[in-house]
């Protein structure tokens, strides 16, 4: 077993991953008990072992559904981008409004842009694990220890 360590290859894909055609996929299980995909193109690198994302529906069915079910999932894939290019994340979800200001602050302006009035709300989401490969192809294996 490693450690989790988010930076290096793994936050050059990540962070900004829509401005370079990769934007990632979260899964999550709904309300009614089915799972859900939704590209999410704020998703970033809050620290070696969070991601986080900005929901611009304070009300949503993602803070809805992670409230009873935190576990998500988070998957990249690009050929055409800085770092890792595939990246399969598994981690709990949180509404996390105490990270609203980094997390907004740290988003690609065009994400930015959709919500200006800043209604939305952090999800920061605590790595358990990561498995991908790196820009050259080597194998990527984290689990939180």
């Amino acid at each position: 077993m490693s450690d989790i360590d988010l930076t290096g290859d793994i936050q050059l894909a990540i962070d900004g991953a829509a401005t370079h055609g990769a934007t990632p996929v979260l899964g999550y299980v709904d309300g009614d008990g089915v799972a859900s995909l939704s590209f999410r193109g704020s998703t970033q690198v809050l620290s070696p072992t969070q991601l986080a994302i900005w929901a611009r529906n304070p009300e949503g069915a993602l803070q809805a559904s992670i409230a009873e079910r935190p576990t998500v999932s988070v998957l990249y894939f690009s050929r055409d981008t800085p770092g890792a290019i595939y990246l399969s994340i598994r981690g709990r979800a949180r509404v996390a409004p105490e990270s609203n200001d980094t997390v907004y602050a740290n988003m690609i302006q065009v994400e930015r842009d959709l919500d200006p009035e800043r209604n939305g709300v952090a999800v920061v989401i605590d790595v358990d694990s990561v498995q991908g490969a790196g820009p050259d192809g080597s194998p990527i294996s984290q689990t939180r220890s």
